[in-house]
C-alpha cells in the first residue's frame, strides 16, 4: 500500500488530482487507514498509471470514464473494443499531429540558430578586420 504522498509525487501529481479522479469515479475503493488516509493498492496505481498517460495524450475525463465502462463491463463485446480502438486511434492522431507540429517549430528554431550563430560569426570577423586596421 502507498500513501497519497508517495503516489502522488510518483506520478506528478497534486493531492487534490487523486481526489478528484477518486471522485469522478476514475479510481474506485480506494482503501483508508486507520486515520482514515488514503492507501492505493498496487491495483489502484496501475489504474492511475493509465489515468496519467491517457490525460498526458490529451483524452478527456468523460472519454476515459467512458473507455473503463467500455472494457470493464463482464460482457465485453466487440463493439466495445471497436469503440475503445477508435478513441485510441484517435488521440494517436492527435499525438501524431503534435509530433508534427514540433518537429516544424525544430526546424525553425534550427534556421533561427543557425542564422544567428552566422551573423555572430560575421559581426566578429568584422570587429577583428577593423581592430587589426
Amino acid at each position: 500500500m502507498q500513501s497519497i504522498r508517495d503516489v502522488a509525487d510518483r506520478f506528478n501529481i497534486t493531492y487534490d488530482t487523486l481526489r478528484f479522479y477518486e471522485k469522478q469515479g476514475l479510481l474506485k475503493n480506494i482503501q483508508r487507514n486507520a486515520n482514515g488516509q488514503r492507501e492505493y493498492s498496487d491495483h489502484d496505481v496501475d489504474e492511475l498509471d493509465k489515468i496519467v498517460h491517457l490525460r498526458q495524450l490529451g483524452a478527456t475525463i468523460e472519454e476515459i470514464k467512458h473507455l473503463h465502462t467500455l472494457l470493464d463491463s463482464a460482457n465485453k463485446a466487440a463493439d466495445a473494443y471497436d469503440e475503445a480502438i477508435a478513441l485510441l486511434n484517435r488521440l494517436k492522431a492527435d499525438t501524431d499531429d503534435k509530433i508534427a507540429q514540433l518537429q516544424e517549430q525544430q526546424v525553425y528554431l534550427d534556421h533561427k540558430v543557425a542564422r544567428f550563430e552566422h551573423e555572430r560569426a560575421t559581426l566578429t570577423s568584422v570587429k577583428k578586420s577593423v581592430s587589426t586596421h
